[in-house]
Formats: C-alpha cells, structure tokens, sequence
C-alpha cells in the first residue's frame, strides 16, 4: 500500500494563492481598523486629561452641551470589602490575572489607572512549590453611592483602612465614567473606557498582523492551528499591554511586570516552535 506523502495531507498544503492575497488584504484592513480604533481612543483619552473640572453645577462632562468638563458630586460611603483573590500556578502554566487599560488590576491586588493614580500593591502570597502553587493577592473596595448612583470601587489599602460606611467622598465622573474618588484626604484615579478600549484593539491588531504574516509566508493550516501558535495569544496581550502604557504612562512595577509577560511569552512561543 502505497503511504501518503507530505504534500498529500489537506492541512499540510499551501492555500490558493489567491485566498492568501485575500486573507493578507483582510489582514491588513484589520490593522488599519484597529489602528483607527487605537488613535481614537488615545484622543478622547488626552481629551479627558486636558479637560477642567465642572464649576458650579455643570453637566457637560457627562455628555451634555457646553465645554467638556470632568463632573464632580457628593458621595456616601456605604459600605466596604476586603479580601483574597487567588490563581492557581501550575507545571505549565502561568498566573492569571485580569489586565485593565493603563495599568493592570492582577487578580484585585494591584490597580493603577492611566498612569494617574499611584501603584496600589495588596499581599500577596504564594503556596506550593516544584513550579506550581497558589498565588493570592488582596484587593481593597468601597461602595460609594452619589446623585442616585451607586457602585463598588478599588481603592489603596491606606484608603481603606482610613475610610468607613457614613464617610462624605467625591466622586468625579467624565462622560459616565468615574474617573476619581476622593475621601479622607486620600485620591484614587481610574481610567476612563476611552483608555481602557485601547489594549483590546492593540492585542486584536498584533493577532491581525500575525495572521496576515502567516497568510503571506507560509498559508498551511498546520501551521495556523499548530501548537505553539496558541503562544501568540499571549504575545499580543503583552503587546497591546506594552503599547498602552508606552500611549498613557504605568508604574514602573507595572512595567516591569508587562516586560516579564511578555518576555515569558516570546519566550515559550519560540521555543515551542523550534520543538514542534
């Protein structure tokens, strides 16, 4: 019986070349869609840090005519949490954590937003060794209630440990989006959903590029769907991560932490690729 060569495997084949210059055009309006998407966020963002604070009992801020402004109103603390959130690090793989636009909330310990507000750092304790273990970092939040609204909000441990239910606070919003909060003397800054939209399109615009460099060179589905293929998702979070801090300004903690995921990720992705 006569054994099937390589070229005789469906998804070992080169695609038509026809529907890789297809796929390599679609990649690159992609990027340019997500390029668009970029600049518009960096845009309202700057407009957010360029604009004045609301005298007196103007609304433009969130979204009303007259000069953009960043709205302020009278707050309650209504109540307040504390506690763990842990991720499990296994043989082969990483903690997980959330990542939020200008800075990083990693499993609720550590918040930064926009490069405005200070690094807040909880605990954080690690079990388990062999390279593998449970990470638990503390987050600290305030519910905060104004004008008939009311939310739950990440706050620095000091912040935490000086506040209490029945506390005045102010809140500053821009657009709808808290963008500040302020109680006891201590100030909290978050990122509005302007900078925050900024990652998603930069990681979705690395994968873009990536796959239309594969469509370009290569065009095998094997290669697609292979294993360590699987790495570039991690590789354009860390890029998208990168670029918006290198846009908004970070910690250097946070910087440094970008840079190792990253790293971590170029890593394993190359080294998965010479094994397989």
């Amino acid at each position: 019986m006569k054994s099937r060569g390589y070229g005789s495997v469906w998804y070992r084949r080169r695609l038509p070349h026809w529907l890789r210059g297809l796929l390599v055009l679609a990649a690159g309006w992609g990027v340019l869609l997500c390029g668009q998407q970029v600049a518009e966020g960096y845009g309202a963002t700057m407009e957010y840090r360029d604009a004045p604070v609301c005298r007196g009992g103007a609304r433009s801020g969130n979204g009303d005519e007259g000069e953009p402004c960043v709205r302020r109103e009278a707050g309650t603390v209504l109540d307040r949490r504390t506690g763990e959130r842990c991720t499990y690090n296994g043989t082969s793989g990483g903690t997980t954590g959330g990542v939020s636009t200008g800075g990083i909330t990693a499993g609720g310990g550590m918040n930064t937003a926009g490069g405005a507000g200070g690094a807040t750092a909880g605990g954080v304790t690690t079990a388990g060794g062999g390279g593998g273990g449970t990470t638990c970092t503390t987050y600290h939040d305030l519910k905060v209630q104004w004008a008939g609204d009311a939310t739950w909000l990440g706050v620095a441990s000091v912040t935490y440990d000086d506040a209490g239910a029945g506390d005045r606070a102010e809140v500053r919003l821009w657009r709808g989006d808290v963008v500040e909060l302020r109680v006891r003397g201590h100030i909290d800054s978050y990122a509005p959903s302007s900078q925050q939209a900024v990652l998603p399109w930069l990681a979705l615009g690395c994968l873009t590029l990536a796959g239309g460099a594969w469509a370009l060179l290569s065009g095998r589905l094997s290669g697609l769907f292979a294993f360590h293929s699987a790495g570039l998702l991690f590789v354009a979070v860390g890029v998208g991560w990168l670029g918006s801090m290198a846009l908004f300004g970070g910690h250097p903690v946070i910087w440094v932490f970008a840079v190792v995921w990253t790293g971590f990720a170029v890593f394993w992705t190359v080294s998965a690729w010479r094994d397989g």
